[in-house]
This record gives C-alpha cells, sequence and structure tokens, in this order.
C-alpha cells in the first residue's frame, strides 16, 4: 500500500498536511505550545511514526537528509521518495538534557522523579476523552503538542506516536535523551530477554536522541512506589486522569493506589472512588500481565477482590503465594540497571533509595522466577 504526504504548511508552532491512501484522504496536523519553526527532517520522523510497518511505498514532500531517508526506510520496511537535502544537519555540542513523554499518570510520575533539574517535558494532547489529562499536565510545565491524530488510523500502526511530540521539540529543547514512562509489561515480564536487549527506537535514535529506560525495572506497582514517595500531592488527580470511569485501568490503578496506602501507610486520599467492575474485564489463561497483577491483588487484597478484575482464577494460586512476600513487585530489576548510562546512575541509585525502593534481593529473584514459572502452566515464558 502507497501513502502520501503532501501539501505541508508549516507555520510558528504548527504544522498541517493531507495524506493520501487507498481511498482515504485526510490531513494531520500539529499544534505547538511555543511558536518555533521545525525542520523536515523532524517532521519525517514524526510521519514516519505514524507508519509502523503498514506500507510499502511512502512520499513525504519534504526536504531531508540521505540518513534521514535510509532511517526511515530501514524503520518502515518501505520506500521513501521524498526531497534530498544534500546539507546533513549536524549537532556538535551535547547539553546531556533529557526530555520526557510526559501524560501525568503513575507510571509518568514516576519517571519524571528520576530527571535532573536541566529536562523537559512535553505532553501529546489528543483531545476528546483524553482532555482528563490536561489539567496535571499544565501543572508541570509541560510544552504541549496539540494533534488530530486520535481522528485517524495512524494510531495503530505503531505505539511511536506518543512520542512525535518529543521528536519536534528536539531541537528547540536541546534533547539528548528521550525518557518514556515504559514499565514491565507483558513483553518484559514473560521474556527474561527483553530488559536486556532493550535499545532506543530507530526513529528516535535517527532524531538525535537516546532512550534511557528508567522505569522498564518497575512493575506498575513498583512505579507508584516512586511516584507515590516523590508527588504524593499529584497521585489522586493522576488517578483520575489516566483513565476514564467505568474503565478497566481506572479500577485497577486505584486498587494498586489502596495496596499502596495500606501496605506503607502513604495517607493518599481517593476522592473520587470507583465501584468494582461489574463484570471482570480478563479471563484466567487470557493475558500474561493481567493475571500477573492478579497475583498480587490476591495477595493484599483477597480472593474476591482479584477476581473482581480477573475471573477463575485457579485455587491453587492463593496457596501459592501463603509463604510468599511479593516484595518484588515494588523493587528494581537488576537487568535494567545496565540500560542507565553509568554517568547517571549516582543519581538514579539516590532516587531509588529516596523511595525505599531496593533491587532485588536473590530471594526476590527466587519469588519472580515461581510467579513465572506458575504463569507457563498458561502462557509460552522465557
Amino acid at each position: 500500500m502507497r501513502i502520501k504526504f503532501i501539501n505541508v504548511i508549516k507555520r510558528p508552532g504548527y504544522i498541517n498536511v493531507d495524506y493520501e491512501y487507498g481511498e482515504i484522504k485526510h490531513y494531520i496536523e500539529f499544534e505547538l505550545t511555543d511558536p518555533i519553526i521545525v525542520r523536515d527532517d523532524l517532521i519525517a520522523y514524526s510521519l514516519a511514526c505514524l507508519c509502523g510497518r503498514k506500507y510499502d511505498s511512502i512520499f513525504m514532500d519534504l526536504k531531508v537528509s540521505l540518513r534521514t531517508k535510509a532511517t526511515i526506510e530501514k524503520h518502515t520496511g518501505a520506500k521513501l521518495k521524498c526531497h534530498i537535502d544534500l546539507n546533513e544537519y549536524t549537532i556538535n555540542k551535547s547539553f546531556d538534557n533529557e526530555t520526557l513523554n510526559f501524560s501525568g499518570g503513575f507510571d509518568s510520575l514516576a519517571a519524571l522523579a528520576f530527571l535532573p533539574r536541566n529536562s523537559s517535558l512535553v505532553a501529546m494532547d489528543f483531545g476528546g476523552d483524553f482532555n482528563r489529562e490536561m489539567s496535571i499536565i499544565k501543572k508541570f510545565n509541560s510544552h504541549i503538542v496539540k494533534t488530530n491524530i486520535i481522528e485517524t488510523d495512524f494510531r495503530r500502526n505503531s505505539w511511536l506516536f506518543m512520542v512525535i511530540g518529543s521528536i519536534l521539540y528536539k531541537d528547540y529543547l536541546n534533547s539528548d535523551f528521550n525518557v518514556f514512562g515504559s514499565v514491565m509489561l507483558s513483553a518484559v515480564l514473560s521474556d527474561s530477554r527483553f530488559i536486556k536487549n532493550a535499545s532506543t527506537p530507530l526513529l528516535i535514535e535517527g532524531a538525535g536522541m537516546s532512550s534511557i529506560p528508567y522505569t522498564l525495572g518497575l512493575t506498575e506497582i513498583g512505579a507508584l512506589r516512586i511516584a507515590a514517595h516523590y508527588f504524593p500531592e499529584h497521585i489522586n488527580e493522576s488517578l483520575i486522569s489516566l483513565a476514564s470511569e467505568g474503565s478497566e485501568k481506572r479500577y485497577r490503578k486505584q486498587l494498586y493506589l489502596e495496596i499502596e496506602n495500606e501496605r506503607f501507610n502513604s495517607n493518599i486520599e481517593i476522592t473520587n472512588p470507583v465501584k468494582p467492575l461489574k463484570n471482570p474485564h480478563f479471563k484466567w489463561g487470557d493475558v500474561f500481565q493481567a493475571d500477573h497483577l492478579a497475583l498480587y491483588i490476591l495477595k493484599f487484597k483477597g480472593y474476591e477482590v482479584a477476581s473482581t478484575m480477573v475471573s477463575d482464577i485457579p485455587g491453587d494460586a492463593e496457596h501459592l503465594l501463603e509463604n510468599m512476600s511479593l516484595d518484588f513487585f515494588t523493587k528494581y530489576h537488576p537487568d535494567n540497571v545496565h540500560n542507565i548510562p553509568e554517568n547517571q546512575r549516582e543519581r538514579f541509585f539516590k532516587v531509588l533509595e529516596g523511595a525505599t525502593v531496593s533491587v532485588y534481593s536473590t530471594e526476590d529473584l527466587d519469588e519472580y522466577e515461581t510467579i513465572k514459572n506458575y504463569l507457563s502452566n498458561w502462557y509460552e515464558v522465557r
């Protein structure tokens, strides 16, 4: 399939691009809170974030370097037709500036805790239901990119549309490092090689940034532990902003916060608690991550509450957990430490220590593997 990005409009703080593929004709736009002109290479990388590997031919009415063209072709697997700029854009000075893709959720707040003072926050304003995020995002002096992406099908092609804001702001913020609040989800939990092989996505690297996956060694519960320590005054608003009422995510995150309060005496008020789901969103054996997290909820909230999240939890699960602490859920996986640049590790460990979050002990690793082995009865794990 071929896609064309044409009729590019660039004004200070605004980009509009028409696109056509198949019978579809529409436009994509980006409105930035700062009146900056974005160079074509960064616009091209941003458009490539929308493509995934869906197309075999891409046309961009942009003038980009040969390196940018080659990087986009490698990422998309498509032939890119565009105008070539023979003057390669180079930056001779490193500022060591870090830019966080900020959403205001628990994971995002956890990532923020690790950032040095010369850092910036960039957020995407998707409009619609996502307007609930804007209140907390604006409290953190974020640079915001408003876009109509959710009106399109591009969000189905790749998750990388989430980092477009950081790419568009790369030059303005002199960003050398890109930070995302990614935590230990199914891919990490079920495959021990995932963390060890973590790398900077090609388009982010092409734009001139390296990724620092600070939170990749944390589960969702561990990320909340960090966020609750450093930003307790924002946790309640974060909970309200991160998902709509009645959603599985909103209820699940509320349960994490209830356990956080009960286990660690965090005393964070939940001003708008939601009721349990009428029907469990998942059935045991369907989703690795859901079952993995259900075990934590089972341990600290009991079978009845855990069953509001996941149905048909095996009876022997409670017996399995009887003599386990499950402390690894609130600690840091050691395999991710090597992904933190050496010159940033002193600050990194101070952040962990400040929140009383330690790296897994031998006992934690044993429990981590015991849980994985148990779940291997239903899933393929490595």
